[in-house]
């Protein structure tokens, strides 16, 4: 074997272990919050009787307003959100509002909210849009870029209303 031949595959046996490396990192870094996804995905189905279940996106806005919201669809195709309300140490809460389910029907679907956003805010850049529950309602909750600036805006899930003003976030 010549000379440039070893460096070649010693070069790759680097990367490959490089990688390997920063796999491993990621998974063992993520793997609390995998597990806590996994468990409010199985906490929702037992909850709601879901059938089939799709998105679930945690949603945090200060200490008790910690949940993970699962949207599925029960055996009779209704689809639904489950609200599972979290404690700061990752764990369900406890109580009779520690669960809420709300039929999905009635409400301002996400692709009909992303598309409303980029005709009102045609000059903004929509980062991201999470289901909440701000100021005691459901809310779609977007997050996005707007001359330089970033914002958080709330929007009502059921009728898509603007609520309160939105929240200019500090350039660091």
């Amino acid at each position: 074997m010549s000379k440039r031949t070893k460096i070649i595959l010693l070069a790759v046996l680097v990367l490959l272990i490089l990688l390997s490396g920063a796999y491993l990192y990621y998974t063992l870094s993520m793997k609390e919050r995998t597990n806590e996804r996994s468990e409010a995905v199985a906490l929702a189905v037992s909850k709601a009787q879901l059938t089939e279940t799709g998105r679930a996106d945690k949603w945090v806005w200060g200490e008790d307003s910690i949940f993970w919201v699962v949207q599925g669809s029960t055996a009779a195709g209704e689809q639904q959100y489950v609200w599972l309300q979290y404690t700061q140490e990752g764990k369900p809460a406890q109580g009779k509002s520690a669960v809420r389910i709300m039929p999905a029907a009635g409400t301002i679907s996400r692709e009909d909210m992303w598309n409303r956003l980029e005709t009102e805010l045609p000059d903004a850049d929509l980062i991201r849009m999470l289901p909440g529950f701000y100021n005691k309602q459901y809310v779609w909750q977007i997050f996005y870029e707007q001359a330089g600036e970033h914002y958080y805006r709330f929007y009502s899930l059921t009728d898509g209303r603007a609520i309160d003003e939105p929240f200019l976030l500090p350039n660091w």
